[in-house]
């Protein structure tokens, strides 16, 4: 018996309906379905047409000889693509540390003093016990010695107030002192805080948050900065929000900056307009410069960024799956939204991240039907059928050549 096969193509899936080609009593015979091979529309789809057909028929008495027509949905390809771009980053100068965050915190609190290396609490002049005092502890001292010389300190009344160690042993201190201080450990460059300045160290309790160092009026009560002071240090406070552990250093050098980076503009060419968004200025920007140039022709990228770099991407893997030049792909589609993501913080010293600004694009462009004809040369080679484009059909199909 003659069948007709319904194909379609879809970007997960491919499936196959079959039917008795009798048109005074069509009838549902057997379908089949596996994963779509390679990219929708693309001649990578043959392979999974084959064998979506396979399987149907091997439900029926019938082989494939018997398709005598075969119906193919218009499954002209969708390039898509995303990026994240970065439009902010946090960059350390000179040797201020912002904030920690190990997995293993020693003690809980808050400690503001002055920094001070562990073999020089044996020769600190009495007369400057009573100031604050934050010792550091380099990975050469054992943890048993760093409590011994610390406790040692405590018992004569240094006011030592919160340590910071480069070891992983800050819970091993801690449960070790005769007094409770916050203890923050893994400070990978330890040896680049310098001694003598002003510190502040914070240790929340399990399950809890850093309050006073993400906060910029805590940091700015504890250092006692000017207003415009105040304002620079903002990036500091929103870069230790979530952390449970924090430490900030005061130095008469060191700045901490949050700029933005140059992330690329997009030239848009609508029907009517054209138009320009700078990606660094946000989703926002971009998507009213998309509306202002509806409906969208081509969104080119600035050459050289990373923005550029993402829309040439979807323009050449289309390029190569239709045989065209790079120039006649068209992109005609973008979304932009805003986020966050996590990025290492330049010239930080214990591998701190900061929450930076980011924009995230899709982009897509669409193909015309000449990668759907070779599928149905090919299956025509293959299967020996007639084969019709099923979108086409006003009233029934136009037989394909």
């Amino acid at each position: 018996m003659p069948l007709i096969a319904g194909i379609d193509i879809g970007n997960a899936t491919t499936e196959v309906a079959l039917a008795s080609d009798d048109p005074q009593a069509r009838a549902f015979v057997a379908s089949g379905i596996v994963a779509t091979t390679g990219m929708k529309g693309t001649r990578d789809n043959i392979a999974g047409t084959l064998a979506a057909l396979e399987q149907a028929l091997a439900k029926t008495p019938w082989s494939m000889s018997d398709v005598s027509r075969i119906y193919l949905n218009e499954a002209a390809p969708v390039i898509g693509d995303v990026a994240m771009e970065t439009i902010t980053e946090t960059i350390i100068t000179e040797s201020t540390m912002i904030g920690h965050n190990p997995q293993t915190p020693g003690g809980v609190g808050v400690g503001v003093g002055t920094t001070i290396a562990l073999g020089r609490l044996a020769t600190l002049p009495a007369a400057q016990y009573a100031e604050g005092w934050i010792v550091l502890i380099d990975d050469a001292v054992d943890f048993l010695d760093a409590v011994w010389w610390l406790n040692e300190a405590l018992d004569r009344a240094i006011n030592v107030v919160a340590a910071i160690l480069k070891k992983d042993d800050g819970v091993l201190v801690n449960n070790r002192l005769r007094k409770t201080l916050p203890v923050v450990d893994e400070v990978t460059l330890l040896e680049q805080v310098p001694e003598g300045v002003m510190a502040a160290v914070e240790v929340a309790a399990p399950g809890q948050v850093v309050r006073i160092l993400s906060n910029p009026y805590g940091i700015a009560t504890f250092f006692g900065l000017s207003p415009e002071e105040t304002q620079a240090i903002v990036p500091i406070a929103r870069a230790l929000i979530g952390n449970r552990s924090a430490v900030v250093l005061k130095t008469p050098q060191g700045d901490v900056q949050s700029r933005v980076i140059p992330a690329g503009n997009l030239y848009i060419s609508g029907e009517k307009r054209r138009g320009e968004a700078d990606v660094a200025e946000g989703a926002e920007a971009i998507m009213q410069a998309m509306s202002a140039c509806a409906p969208v022709r081509d969104i080119r990228g600035e050459p050289g960024t990373h923005a550029g770099g993402m829309l040439e991407r979807v323009r050449k893997v289309m390029a190569s799956l239709t045989g065209h030049e790079m120039s006649a792909i068209y992109i005609q589609d973008l979304l932009a939204v805003d986020t966050f993501i996590p990025r290492k913080v330049q010239g930080g010293m214990a591998g701190e991240c900061a929450m930076e600004n980011a924009v995230g694009m899709a982009a897509m462009v669409k193909a015309d039907r000449l990668q759907m004809q070779v599928i149905a040369r090919e299956l025509s080679a293959d299967c020996r059928p007639r084969w019709w484009w099923a979108a086409w059909r006003p009233t029934w199909p136009s037989p394909g050549r």
